[in-house]
């Protein structure tokens, strides 16, 4: 399959497509795809979006790996289905100084009747957008990943969007050891989180000085002595006797009060902490250095998240990753967003479990 696509790659890399605003479909024997994959409809092709300026070359050469890239999905992942998919290329130049032009594919599938759905598939070079998300830690701007599901055979992604539509994504790269990202790993966000926490304590601390007044002790004294006296005023026999035993009981100097209002203000932030100096302290040098999967603020921080729906995994973007030609597909990330109420939906998915590889994606960057 790898030599295959490579040759498909080079050949529309040098040729360019006959007809861009064509259905495209193998057209010599060599290019045929097996018999099984012609149960799939034609892709129909709409105009592309382009956005801005991109030199004409560059734009031909982004088309070509676009091309290419919609000719592995139809000859060898979606090959089945009564769906009428109609498919686009869009093209934006770097922006704000970055590194990389991002381009790619979206297709959307239609149903059998070419009535519209809710589900559609995206292939973008060098684009991690759908994914991109920021969480604070220590006044720390992490970079987070949406729904990470773990790095077995490539890293994969998977989310809840709007409207009751569900994504998975994959991020495929030429080789599996060089990624656009670098993880943050568990030490990491532990020591940082760590110190977040001790300075929402020391805030906590301020802000109960500063509210609770200490008075001296002979004012207190005063104060207490006033209301016993008014209370044996007011009451006397055994109604006095108890309503002094409650006022003894609950009265409490200015200083024990200042104390009790902290404790009960950092109770909370008491208790991540020590829950985090439990991960730490039980966790291997191996495993502190796992990802930090992470998506909520440090003070509401209850574990590492692996494993669960809709987790974000803390990260710092490879700028190195970017190096070469701007016009290079350096990454792709794959996007199917689909509703799961769908038969339609359910067919492609079970396509995308069963045919997709990504490493046989990946050969078509590896072949460039």
């Amino acid at each position: 399959m790898k030599r295959f696509y490579a040759v498909l790659f080079t050949t529309l890399v040098f040729t360019g497509l006959a007809n861009a605003n064509e259905p495209v479909t193998p057209s010599t024997p060599a290019e045929k795809a097996p018999a099984a994959a012609h149960n799939a409809r034609a892709w129909q092709k709409e105009n592309d979006l382009i956005v801005g300026h991109i030199r004409n070359t560059r734009l031909a050469a982004m088309k070509n790996t676009s091309a290419s890239i919609m000719a592995f999905f139809h000859d060898s992942v979606l090959t089945e289905g009564g769906f009428s998919p109609v498919w686009h290329g869009e093209y934006f130049p770097a922006v704000n100084g970055g590194p990389q032009v991002h381009f790619g594919i979206r297709c959307l599938f239609n149903n059998d009747d070419n009535t519209s759905s809710d589900n559609d598939l995206t292939i973008f070079a060098n684009d991690l957008g759908p994914l991109v998300g920021h969480l604070t830690v220590n006044n720390n701007d992490y970079t987070t990943l949406r729904g990470y599901a773990g790095n077995h055979g490539g890293a994969r992604f998977e989310f809840d969007v709007e409207n009751g539509l569900h994504v998975k994504a994959w991020l495929v790269t030429s080789d599996s050891s060089a990624l656009p990202y670098i993880p943050v790993t568990r030490k990491e966000y532990l020591d940082q989180a760590r110190k977040e926490l001790d300075g929402l304590k020391d805030v906590a601390i301020a802000n109960n000085r500063g509210k609770v007044h200490i008075r001296s002790a002979a004012e207190q004294e005063a104060e207490k002595q006033a209301m016993l006296q008014q209370l044996r005023n007011t009451y006397s026999g055994a109604e006095l006797e108890a309503r002094i035993k409650v006022y003894l009981h609950n009265y409490m100097k200015d200083e024990d009060l200042l104390i009790q209002t902290i404790a009960r203000d950092v109770a909370g932030f008491n208790r991540t902490i020590r829950m985090m100096d439990s991960i730490e302290r039980n966790s291997t040098a191996q495993q502190m250095a796992q990802p930090a999967v992470v998506s909520v603020a440090a003070a509401d921080f209850h574990g590492f998240e692996d494993g669960q729906a809709g987790s974000s995994m803390l990260v710092r973007m490879n700028t190195a990753f970017f190096t070469g030609g701007d016009d290079a597909a350096k990454c792709l990330l794959v996007c199917w967003r689909y509703n799961p109420e769908q038969a339609l939906a359910g067919n492609i998915d079970r396509q995308l479990a069963e045919n997709f590889n990504g490493g046989s994606l990946g050969s078509l960057l590896a072949a460039r």
